[in-house]
């Protein structure tokens, strides 16, 4: 019984060092603003992302937008609306996958549209706390890919929902073992 409790105990102390962490190198996260790559992709599903991944096409950091998980009942004018780029972009440039319900499934979508597109560089832009386990999925299915991360949001400790950072952090742990047994079974 002793052992058990031990255990648990060493369990949450790993688990609470290691969101202290993930907490720092949020907290830390820098921004590479200028650097081009061939797309942008935006995951849907947070607060200013979309308005933000389209100032980017609008900038010209990247030739083409790529809208991963985009709810079936928003059409293409809103969606264009929501991003807030120019006709003549919005046209030429911008393309947007339904198939996605969570990270893993935007890492999929994602890597059929890079294959149809011949994508070898991606600015990934999502919110703050979900970047981490947005990357760990991305370079999971993606490891060919050189990506930069554009984090939708900044730290601010007073504004921090640290439930819903605690959750962030969990399933960054997932992602995290998901992907070193996937890479333990084909390596």
């Amino acid at each position: 019984m002793r052992a058990l409790l031990y255990l648990i105990l060493t369990v949450a102390l790993l688990w609470f060092g290691g969101y202290l962490w993930f907490i720092n190198k949020l907290s830390n996260k820098e921004m590479n603003i200028a650097d081009q790559t061939d797309a942008i992709v935006v995951l849907t599903g947070g607060q200013n992302r979309l308005s933000v991944a389209g100032i980017l096409l609008e900038e010209r950091l990247a030739k083409k937008l790529y809208v991963s998980g985009v709810d079936s009942k928003v059409t293409r004018e809103e969606l264009i609306l929501l991003l807030g780029t120019s006709p003549e972009l919005s046209s030429c440039c911008v393309e947007s996958g339904q198939q996605a319900a969570d990270t893993v499934g935007n890492a999929i979508e994602t890597l059929t549209w890079v294959g149809e597109n011949d994508i070898k560089t991606i600015r990934v832009v999502t919110s703050l706390e979900h970047m981490p386990r947005a990357m760990v999925e991305f370079k999971r299915f993606m490891p060919e890919i050189e990506f930069i991360e554009h984090p939708v949001g900044s730290w601010r400790p007073e504004n921090i929902n640290y439930f819903n950072l605690s959750q962030e952090y969990s399933k960054y742990i997932i992602s995290l073992l998901r992907s070193r047994i996937s890479n333990q079974i084909y390596n």
